[in-house]
């Protein structure tokens, strides 16, 4: 179907007797923001590999823009902006430059206005040189590469790795704001799913090196956790304590010494709070945490360890 920019049939990669992706099955439709979500190690950075042809498959079937991601992956690549997870050193060269260079492989023009528009949003200084620059700014000359071509397809690897909470608003701002103008389709990979909520469409959670559930984002709703922290004056009773809350829609509970820790799915995190009215506590934090503790209360019974190629690449594009 022409609607389908991304499929993938019971792919699969294995690393020598090390299992990276297993029969994983994925589509991915024309013009969405999908989410790719799973902790770090579950395969994602696999799976974006493979079907841009830059490491074999093992067996299965990946294509993209209904072409075998093998046997057409230069096709492929042309009409994909790939941001890896690691972009490679490029020693001596300032950021403009290696901009430049890069840009320059490409068929078709970039404009360089845009470049310098997208560098000063981002706050990357074009004349300092690349190996000088910390992780955060080396991860905006990647998104700058990947936001600044008209493409068909972006695919992201952890846009965010590295960034400070503003500039990752600013950069998932551009995504919604790319995707709108231009319809393009996006596959971005995270680990964080307060992050993919603000952009996707769909999400895909990878577990097991295969995908577990696809869903809307109002379907994941109901994998999202708050996590409740009582503070007390003194030492609390576990008995005292469970019976003045409301167990039935606590996830998990844990008591160390003065501190109790609490995970609530936040649809009942209203109901929670009012039953605190009764207990008397000292302080009392609420945080969201990220998909790695999501995924150790809902996939608890999968402890394989899944392994990644991770070898930086320079010419991500």
């Amino acid at each position: 179907m022409s609607d389908i920019v991304i499929s993938c049939q019971n792919l699969t990669k294995y690393y020598g007797k090390s299992r990276g992706i297993e029969n994983l099955n994925l589509e991915i439709l024309k013009g969405e923001v999908f989410g790719f979500l799973g902790p770090n190690g579950a395969g994602k950075t696999t799976t974006i590999r493979t079907l841009l042809g830059l490491i074999h498959k093992t067996s299965g079937q990946a294509s993209v823009f209904g072409l075998d991601s093998e046997l057409n992956s230069v096709e492929i690549r042309k009409r994909v902006a790939y941001l890896p997870g690691e972009l490679g050193e490029f020693e001596g060269k300032s950021v403009r430059r290696i901009l430049k260079y890069l840009f320059g492989l490409y068929d078709s023009n970039v404009k360089w206005p845009r470049v310098k528009e997208l560098a000063s949003i981002l706050r990357l200084p074009l004349d300092r040189k690349m190996n000088h620059l910390s992780k955060g700014n080396k991860q905006k000359v990647g998104v700058v590469l990947a936001l600044a071509p008209d493409t068909e397809l972006l695919i992201l690897d952890e846009p965010t790795s590295g960034l400070d909470p503003l500039i990752t608003m600013d950069v998932y701002k551009l995504l919604s704001e790319k995707q709108a103008e231009s319809g393009c389709t996006i596959l971005l990979s995270s680990h964080l799913l307060g992050e993919v909520e603000k952009v996707a469409d769909r999400v895909g959670i990878i577990r097991g090196g295969s995908i577990a559930e696809v869903a809307t984002l109002q379907q994941l709703k109901g994998l999202a956790l708050k996590r409740v922290e009582l503070l007390f004056d003194s030492h609390i009773d576990d008995t005292t304590l469970r019976t003045q809350l409301p167990t039935d829609i606590i996830e998990e509970l844990t008591i160390e010494d003065s501190r109790a820790y609490l995970l609530v799915n936040r649809e009942n995190l209203r109901k929670l709070l009012k039953s605190l009215s009764e207990v008397k506590f000292s302080n009392l934090d609420i945080s969201s945490p990220d998909l790695e503790e999501i995924f150790l209360k809902y996939y608890s019974n999968d402890s394989t360890i899944y392994q990644e190629d991770k070898t930086p690449i320079s010419e991500g594009l």
